[in-house]
Formats: structure tokens, C-alpha cells, sequence
């Protein structure tokens, strides 16, 4: 199944990748996966302890809008901006506005959201350098 980009940022909280970079690598499927699980390679510290530098996040794609059972859990998210983005989904000061929390770097407040999608596998490092597969795409 594909790699279909990059996500994080650094300890200030400014996005270093998105998705639709550097495709082309290819690691199994996770463990319950189906035909829409993809992964992002994790780049930067924001959500260390988390989904740590050179660890793999896998989720479905769904592009629908965050609900109720996120808040409160780790999920990857799209910004109106196109930003994708790793964090922690909080309820934000008005409908349609959601709270990004990190664990290093400041809240993103009140964003608004294209899509979130739950994560279904994290994979550490160690790992992940054993089973990504580079395409040379």
C-alpha cells in the first residue's frame, strides 16, 4: 500500500510536509487495514512520545468531516488551507471550529477542517525502517 506523503512540523508548530510529496514508497498493509488505508511518514517532533520522528501513521481515507467520538483522540486532519496535519482533535469556540493541540508546540486554535480521518496504526521508527519499501518512483 502506498506512502502518499509526509506530515509534522517542527517544535513551533509550522507544518514542514503535507501529503502529495514524495510518493512512491510502499509498506504492507496494518493489521485490519483495507483497500483505503494509506500512510504518511511522521517528519519532526510535534507529536513526540506519539507518532515519533521516522515512525509511519496509517489511517482510512474517508475525507468526511471530524466527529464526535475524535475529540479528545489523535486523528490526521486536513486544514481549509491544505494543511494535513497530526493532533490532538478538541472542540473549538464555535461550531465548525476545531482545537489542534500538540504535544510540543503551541494549540492551533479554531481551525476549520476540510476532513479527519482516526488513525489505525502507528508505527515507531525501528520498525518503520524495516518495512518501507522505496519505489525509486
Amino acid at each position: 500500500m502506498p506512502v502518499i506523503g509526509r506530515v509534522g512540523a517542527d517544535t513551533e508548530g509550522r507544518v514542514l510536509f503535507a501529503t502529495g510529496q514524495e510518493a512512491g514508497d510502499l509498506v504492507p498493509l496494518p493489521p485490519g487495514g483495507t483497500d483505503k488505508a494509506v500512510a504518511l511518514r511522521v517528519v519532526g517532533h510535534s507529536m513526540r512520545g506519539v507518532a515519533d520522528d521516522g515512525g509511519l501513521i496509517y489511517f482510512e481515507v474517508q475525507r468526511t468531516p471530524p466527529t464526535p467520538d475524535m475529540f479528545g483522540h489523535v486523528v490526521v486532519v486536513e486544514t481549509l488551507e491544505g494543511e494535513v496535519l497530526v493532533k490532538r482533535l478538541l472542540r473549538g469556540s464555535r461550531g465548525g471550529r476545531y482545537d489542534l493541540e500538540s504535544v510540543v508546540g503551541p494549540v492551533r486554535e479554531n481551525a476549520k477542517l476540510r476532513w479527519a480521518a482516526h488513525i489505525t496504526a502507528i508505527i515507531p521508527p525501528h520498525q518503520a525502517r524495516r518495512i518501507l519499501r522505496t519505489t525509486g518512483v
